[in-house]
């Protein structure tokens, strides 16, 4: 399978990626939504225009922010949750970089350009970016980066992605690198255009399976802000980057504060112990709505928020899929949508958003029915042996709660892992749990924005193929639709991707669109913006163009 985008973040242009033969940017600095080859482009801008600051900046202070998990590990490209991709953006950077609409600019590199089919591409390296050791970033220092990533030795979050779209990366000179591809790929920005793809670290800055710091710190970054201190389980401390490319961050640093419970989360903010914090319910923000909560504002993580069940199709007895449809059968996904999103969420087959014809044209709902369900778990001789059901502690504790509740009708028995962010991912990534919650979503077309789960390269699992359901139909599908130009004839094979996947093997069982997480900061963040999902800066703003009142 020829594997096009990254873990949680990529948009999907409109357009035919056949027609996408020469690629470059603007004097604006923004990709632009040609509609067919442009046989010549203008240079890109010196560096990606910044967007005016709302106010007047006020240099220093230490942000104090507050995340659900800890990151596991702070050296680069390994991230065992979204949060620890998020968190290291602000140290690490990639060559490309998305504004909050998703529009694609120049970041590490300052232009690309692509041959006639899309199966080469040319980058050109900034020049004068400085690592945090003053060491000056070239082409090698790339090639190496998406080299160590490519190596599945290393356990590198974009190692699908990039070891599937990516047959070989070259330096042409110190500052040109070219990405030559298997095949055509029009979307090779986008799919660069996401850190847990490809970020870059110096050249032999790590060593192959090293997943752990040496010598006190992780490997030097190009961010705005360079790495200070790291307490396992508890914080993330960053400090100011001076001589960053773009200009130095208006904060001192950022202290990034582990705190999984969503009331300590709440609690921390209102008595001003943080200035910021992500990820809390809909009862807490409908009280800065209403006004009985002063002094905070809020914003929703944007287009992410799914709820699904992630079922491990390798491990006995839910590698029988009649287990994992009675499973479907037991559960009343409008009622577990009611219960814990307050009336936010909105249930869904599939990961296509609700509404659009990405979602309904499977045609598909399941209905509870419990009868059914105790039958196939009789066919498939289900014997009672509990179930390893791993959720990440406080986060998911209402739905895992509300689905062991209503399958254990079904005579299902579930042994409950309630685990640490990172470890919950570690499990499930090794197969160890036989189901656990995870989340999902994306911008744009469903299989773009979350084919990683999916991903299988000559029969084996990518690494983010956490189901570890691969077969030669699903491989050949999505290569189908990867490689088809016709937005029609990709929901046609959609279709028949969703039904295989949601209906027939059921290797994912989704639940539905929450809706209901937020980010909430205290008045003295001035100009904050999260990116177009729930990451912490975009290519104007975020993290590094935050400041501080007193």
């Amino acid at each position: 399978m020829k594997l096009w985008t990254s873990k949680w973040m990529v948009r999907m242009w409109s357009m035919a990626a056949a027609l996408l033969t020469v690629v470059s940017v603007d004097g604006s600095g923004i990709l632009p939504r040609a509609e067919a080859a442009q046989p010549a482009v203008a240079p890109a801008a010196a560096m990606a225009p910044l967007a005016q600051p709302k106010g007047k900046p006020r240099i220093g202070g230490t942000l104090r922010f507050g995340i659900v998990k800890d990151i596991g590990t702070p050296i680069p490209f390994v991230s065992y949750t979204s949060i620890g991709q998020y968190v290291k953006d602000s140290v690490y950077e990639p060559l490309v970089m998305n504004d909050q609409k998703g529009e694609i600019h120049p970041w590490l590199a300052e232009s690309w350009t692509a041959n006639a089919n899309s199966s080469e591409w040319t980058f050109k390296i900034r020049r004068g970016v400085k690592f945090h050791d003053g060491k000056e970033l070239t082409s090698e220092d790339v090639v190496w980066s998406a080299k160590h990533i490519m190596n599945p030795a290393n356990g590198a979050a974009g190692q699908g992605q990039l070891s599937s779209n990516v047959r070989d990366v070259v330096a042409v000179d110190k500052y040109t690198v070219k990405f030559i591809l298997p095949g055509p790929r029009g979307l090779l920005p986008e799919i660069l255009a996401n850190s847990s793809t490809l970020h870059v670290a110096p050249k032999d800055s790590m060593t192959v399976g090293q997943q752990e710091m040496v010598g006190g710190a992780p490997p030097a970054g190009t961010g705005p802000f360079k790495f200070k201190a790291w307490s396992p389980g508890q914080d993330f401390h960053v400090v100011r980057h001076e001589q960053y490319w773009a200009g130095p961050a208006y904060l001192e640093g950022v202290r990034f504060r582990v705190i999984t419970e969503t009331t300590s989360r709440a609690s921390a903010i209102q008595a001003g112990d943080l200035d910021i914090t992500e990820r809390l319910g809909p009862t807490f923000v409908e009280r800065i709505k209403s006004g009985s909560l002063k002094g905070l504002s809020y914003i929703s993580i944007g287009t992410v928020g799914i709820k699904q069940l992630v079922l491990n199709t390798q491990m006995a007895p839910m590698s029988d899929p009649r287990i994992r449809k009675a499973l479907a059968l037991s559960l009343d996904k409008d009622a577990i949508m009611k219960e814990v999103t307050f009336g936010f969420g909105v249930p869904v087959l599939t990961w296509g958003a609700p509404g659009t014809d990405w979602e309904t044209s499977a045609g598909f709902k399941w209905k509870r029915n419990i009868a059914e369900a105790k039958k196939l778990l009789k066919e498939a001789g289900y014997s009672g042996a509990p179930i390893t059901f791993g959720s990440t502690r406080g986060q998911d504790d209402p739905w895992t709660e509300a689905i062991v509740r209503q399958a254990s009708e079904s005579g299902l028995k579930f042994s409950i892992q309630n685990l640490a962010g990172a470890e919950l991912i570690q499990k499930t990534l090794a197969g160890e749990l036989h189901m656990s919650v995870y989340g999902g979503g994306g911008v744009g077309e469903p299989l773009v924005a979350n084919v990683q789960y999916i991903g299988c390269l000559d029969g084996k699992p990518g690494v983010g193929n956490v189901a570890k359901y691969c077969t030669p139909e699903s491989e050949k599908l999505v290569t189908q639709y990867m490689e088809e130009p016709s937005r029609a004839k990709r929901l046609a094979i959609w279709k028949t991707v969703a039904k295989k996947y949601f209906i027939d093997d059921v290797p994912y069982l989704v639940i539905g669109w929450a809706n209901d997480r937020n980010f909430v900061w205290r008045d003295k963040v001035k100009n904050w913006e999260r990116g177009p999902e729930q990451e912490y800066a975009h290519a104007k703003g975020g993290l590094w163009r935050t400041w501080l009142e007193p």
